[in-house]
This record gives C-alpha cells, sequence and structure tokens, in this order.
C-alpha cells in the first residue's frame, strides 16, 4: 500500500514539473523575442549610446580625425630630434612632446618607423610607449657610434 500511494504523488510531482518546465519554456521564447527586437534596433541605429559615453573617448575620436600636422619626410627629423632630447637626458620633455602630438602624427610616426599597428585604431598609450620604446632602443645601440659619421 505505500508504494500505491507513492506512485500517484510521484506522479502529481512530475505533472507540475512538467507544467512549470513549459512556463518557463514561454518566458524564454517572449525574452528571446525582445532581444531580437533590440538587436534589430541596435543594427538600425534606433538608439543612441551618445549619452552613456564619457568625455575622453569623445576627444580621443576627435583626435583620431584631425589631419596630419607632420608628413612622412618630417616624421625622422621629429623622431631625430626626440632621441637627440632623450640622449641628452631630458627624457619628460620628449614625453610631453610625444603626449602633445596628436594620435594621427603618433600613428605615422610608428608606421615610419617600422612599428606598424597591431589594429585598426591603436591607442595613443600603445603608440607613445612604443614611440619611447624605440627611442630607448636606438640609445642604447647607438650609445659608442656619431651617427653623423655612418
Amino acid at each position: 500500500m505505500i508504494k500505491k500511494d507513492m506512485l500517484p504523488a510521484g506522479e502529481q510531482k512530475s505533472g507540475g514539473l512538467v507544467d512549470e518546465i513549459g512556463e518557463l519554456k514561454e518566458i524564454l521564447r517572449e525574452v528571446s523575442k525582445k532581444l531580437t527586437r533590440i538587436e534589430a534596433q541596435v543594427k538600425r541605429g534606433g538608439l543612441s549610446a551618445g549619452s552613456k559615453t564619457s568625455e575622453l573617448p569623445a576627444v580621443a575620436v576627435a583626435d583620431v580625425e584631425k589631419p596630419a600636422n607632420l608628413s612622412t619626410e618630417n616624421v625622422l627629423e621629429v623622431y631625430e630630434e626626440l632621441r637627440l632630447q632623450a640622449k641628452k637626458g631630458h627624457e619628460l620633455e620628449v614625453r610631453q612632446k610625444l603626449s602633445a602630438m596628436s594620435a594621427t602624427d603618433l600613428n605615422l610616426m610608428c608606421c615610419e618607423l617600422g612599428m606598424p599597428p597591431t589594429s585598426k585604431n591603436p591607442s595613443r598609450k600603445k603608440m607613445f610607449e612604443l614611440i619611447i620604446g624605440r627611442i630607448k632602443q636606438s640609445l642604447m645601440l647607438s650609445r659608442h657610434i656619431d651617427r653623423q659619421t655612418l
């Protein structure tokens, strides 16, 4: 008799679980539909994310779109000036001059120095560190060499 009493109780529990699973599936379908609608709006550009952005990315985007102040010929001259200043021990001035440059100038300098960008839009910090690293590398390699004689 105990087994017979347990069987209907087990069937009731399993029936309740099946109903609960059905309700959960319906909720997931609704969530999926809403998510699909939101994705479609984002793809169409219906939602504006401008209110959530900070001032810094806006400045960085504007900085990237500026035309380059340096030409390809001037880049090596500017690099040589920066290298000579660093050689004299004025690394702080070198860092200040590099930080004052636009992102397009930094990108152009990286490319001219043989350091192609690692991504489509590299960060200013990454380009800055690449150029500083190249200057330090040049100073270490040419410590005892006079470049004018070459």
